[in-house]
C-alpha cells in the first residue's frame, strides 16, 4: 500500500469521525447517556431537562437498621434538584470544548453506556439529625474517658466503647440511593466508636493528672487575676497523650468574654468638688486566643514535668486606643487607674444587698486631694434606719444579729483591697470577729475589712503627690462590687503575699436552742459554722527600687460556732 493510499484511507476515517460521531450530534447529548436511568441520547438539552422533570422520586426512603425498617420522608431532606445543572453535566460530557477529550469519551460512549446522577441540593443538618436519631435509638452512646480530683484523689473513669450509626458512610449512601432514583432499602452500618482506655492507658492518664495536684496557673491582665486550679487543669489533658484542645479553648471563651471590650472615651463632670459624672478611658482589648492557648499549653507542661506549684503569666492581647482620654478632660492628675478591688455577695438576703447598694453609692466620684487621710466613716456617715438602711445581719457583741445597715463591712472590704492594689499606705484597718463567707467568695481569708460608726474606721493616705478618684460600680445580677483608683501614676508596685493560715480552730459543736416562738418541726440557723484562724499577709510597695511601704498585717478570727433554732410550739 502506497503513501498516498495510506493518506486518503486516513482522510476518509477523520471524514466518516465527523459525519457519524461528531457532526450528527452537534447541539445534542451524545447517545448512550442516562441520568437516573432515564435515557437522553441524541436530546437537546432543553428537551432533557422535560424528560428529568417526570423522574418521580419516592416519597420515603425505607433504612433497614437491627431487623426493623425506619422511614425517611424525602422532602424532608432535598432542599432543590437543579435540573439544568443536571443536564449540563450530561452535555458537557462530549461538549466540554476540549477536542481530543471529547472524542475520547464518544468512542467509550458507543463501547459502554453511563448513568449520570441528578443534581440534589441536600439539606446535610436533617440527614445527619435523622441518623443520630437513629443511632441515639438502636446504637449505644460511648463515654469519653474523664478524670476529676477528689480531695486530692485522681479518681479516672476509663470511659466506654459504644455503637454508633456512621454518619458519613450512611449520609452517602442515603443521597446515592436519590441522585440515582434506585428506590432501595439502605441496610445502616452501625460501627464500633472505640473510646474506652485500656489498662496501660488508664494507669498513663492517672499519673500524668497526680502530677497537677496541688498546682495552678495564673492569668494577669490589667489588675484582673484569672486563677485555673488543679482540678480545671486536669480536664485540659488528653486521656491519651497531649492536651484536650477544645477544652482550652471553652476556658479561653469564657475568659475573653470576660476581658474583650471596645475602646471607651473618658468623660469627667465635677460639681461643688465631687465629680458627678466620671467614664473613664479604656483601651480596646481583643484576647490573643491562639496565643493563649500555646502559652497555657506551654505552663501545663512545666507543671507536668516541673515540681514549681504555679505559674503566672500576661495574657496576650490586642490593644486599640480609645480617642479621648483621662487627662484630655481633666487637670486634677486623673490619668491612670492605680488600683482594683473586688469582692462577691451571692447568697445575700434581701435587705443586705439594699445596703451594699446604698453604702457603695455614697463614694461614687470622691475626690481625695494630695497628702490627706481618707477616712471612710467621714464619708459614709450615720448608719441607721433613719439614713435609709435597712435591717440585715451583723456581728456585734460575738453574736451575728438583725441590725441596721448589715453589708456595709463589703463596701469597706472591697475598698481596702483597692487600697492595697493602688499602693497607698493603709493608716487603720480592722479584720472581722470571725471569717465571713461573703468575703472568701473568689478571694484569700484575711482580705477583709470591718468599720462601725462611728468606732471602728478603714483611713488611708494619698501620698502620690496628685488627686485620687474613687469609683465604685455594682453588678447585682453576678452579685459582684468593684472599687477602682484612678489617679497619676508615679511609678510605685504593689506587692500583696497570698495570706497565709499560721494556726487554725475548729468551732464548738452545733448548737440547737429550742424557740417556743417556732412552729414544732421547725428549724432555722441563726448562727454559720467557721473555723477560728490567725492569718498574715505582708503589704509591701515600691518605687525605682526604694521600698516605700513593708507592712504586715495580721487577723485574728474566732472559731464560730453554728446555732439553730428549734420551734417548740404545737
Amino acid at each position: 500500500m502506497t503513501k498516498k493510499q495510506i493518506f486518503f484511507i486516513l482522510v476518509g476515517l477523520i471524514l466518516l469521525m465527523l459525519f457519524v460521531i461528531i457532526l450528527p450530534f452537534q447541539n445534542k447529548i451524545y447517545p448512550n447517556i442516562y441520568i437516573a436511568n432515564v435515557y437522553l441520547g441524541d436530546k437537546t438539552k432543553q428537551q432533557a431537562v422535560e424528560n428529568i422533570r417526570n423522574i418521580k422520586l419516592k416519597d420515603t426512603i425505607n433504612l433497614k437498621i437491627n431487623g426493623s425498617t425506619k422511614e425517611i420522608n424525602t422532602g424532608e431532606i432535598i432542599k432543590e434538584i437543579d435540573y439544568q445543572k443536571t443536564v449540563d453535566r450530561a452535555y458537557n460530557r462530549t461538549n466540554s470544548g476540549n477536542i481530543i477529550s471529547d472524542l475520547i469519551n464518544r468512542f467509550k460512549l458507543i463501547v459502554k453506556p453511563i448513568n449520570l446522577s441528578l443534581f440534589i441540593n441536600f439539606d446535610n443538618d436533617k440527614i445527619e439529625e435523622t441518623l443520630l436519631i437513629l443511632s441515639g435509638a438502636e446504637g449505644s452512646k460511648p463515654i469519653e474517658p474523664s478524670v476529676k480530683i477528689v480531695k486530692t484523689e485522681i479518681i479516672v473513669d476509663s470511659g466506654k466503647n459504644g455503637i454508633e450509626v456512621d454518619l458519613v458512610e450512611n449520609s452517602n449512601r442515603i443521597k446515592q440511593n436519590l441522585v440515582f432514583n434506585k428506590n432501595e432499602t439502605i441496610e445502616i452500618i452501625l460501627v464500633e466508636s472505640k473510646m474506652a482506655l485500656d489498662q496501660e492507658e488508664t494507669i498513663a492518664y492517672k499519673k500524668t493528672a497526680e502530677k497537677l495536684v496541688g498546682k495552678e496557673l495564673e492569668l494577669v491582665f490589667d489588675f484582673e487575676k484569672i486563677i485555673i486550679s488543679d482540678d480545671q487543669l486536669v480536664l485540659f489533658l488528653d486521656s491519651r497523650v497531649g492536651f484536650n484542645t477544645n477544652q482550652i479553648k471553652l476556658k479561653i471563651a469564657e475568659i475573653s468574654r470576660e476581658i474583650n471590650r471596645n475602646p471607651q472615651d473618658s468623660v469627667f463632670i465635677v460639681e461643688n468638688g465631687n465629680v458627678t459624672e466620671f467614664t473613664p478611658s479604656k483601651e480596646g482589648v481583643s484576647v490573643n486566643e491562639k496565643e493563649l492557648i500555646e502559652k497555657i499549653e506551654k505552663y501545663l507542661e512545666k507543671l507536668i514535668d516541673e515540681h514549681t506549684k504555679s505559674y503566672s503569666f500576661e495574657i496576650p492581647a490586642v490593644k486599640s486606643p480609645a480617642k479621648i482620654k483621662n487627662e484630655d478632660v481633666n487637670d486634677l492628675g486623673i490619668k491612670t487607674l492605680l488600683g482594683k478591688g473586688v469582692s462577691h455577695f451571692k447568697g445575700s438576703i434581701p435587705n443586705r444587698i439594699y445596703n451594699v447598694n446604698l453604702a457603695q453609692s455614697k463614694f461614687k466620684g470622691i475626690l481625695i486631694p494630695p497628702n490627706e487621710i481618707f477616712s471612710f466613716n467621714s464619708i459614709l456617715g450615720d448608719v441607721s434606719a433613719y439614713t435609709g438602711y435597712k435591717s440585715a445581719y451583723v456581728i456585734k457583741d460575738g453574736k451575728t444579729v438583725l441590725g441596721d445597715g448589715g453589708g456595709v463591712c463589703q463596701v469597706s472590704t472591697t475598698l481596702f483591697r483597692a487600697a492595697l492594689s493602688a499602693g497607698l499606705p493603709i493608716v487603720e484597718r480592722k479584720p472581722h470577729s470571725y471569717r465571713v463567707g461573703y468575703y472568701e467568695q473568689g478571694a484569700s481569708v484575711g482580705l477583709d475589712s470591718t468599720v462601725y460608726y462611728p468606732t471602728t474606721d478603714l483611713k488611708f493616705k494619698n501620698d502620690t503627690g496628685a488627686y485620687l478618684l474613687i469609683q465604685p460600680t455594682i453588678d447585682n445580677p453576678n452579685y459582684t462590687l468593684t472599687f477602682e483608683i484612678y489617679g497619676t501614676d508615679d511609678g510605685r508596685v504593689s506587692t500583696v503575699s497570698k495570706p497565709i493560715i499560721t494556726s487554725s480552730v475548729a468551732p464548738a459543736a452545733d448548737l440547737y436552742v429550742d424557740d417556743p416562738t417556732l412552729k414544732e418541726g421547725t428549724v432555722k440557723q441563726i448562727e454559720h459554722r467557721a473555723y477560728g484562724a490567725k492569718v498574715i499577709f505582708d503589704y509591701k510597695v515600691t518605687r525605682n527600687g526604694e521600698e516605700l511601704i513593708n507592712q504586715k498585717f495580721i487577723s485574728n478570727y474566732r472559731p464560730w460556732q453554728a446555732v439553730y433554732l428549734r420551734g417548740t410550739a404545737l
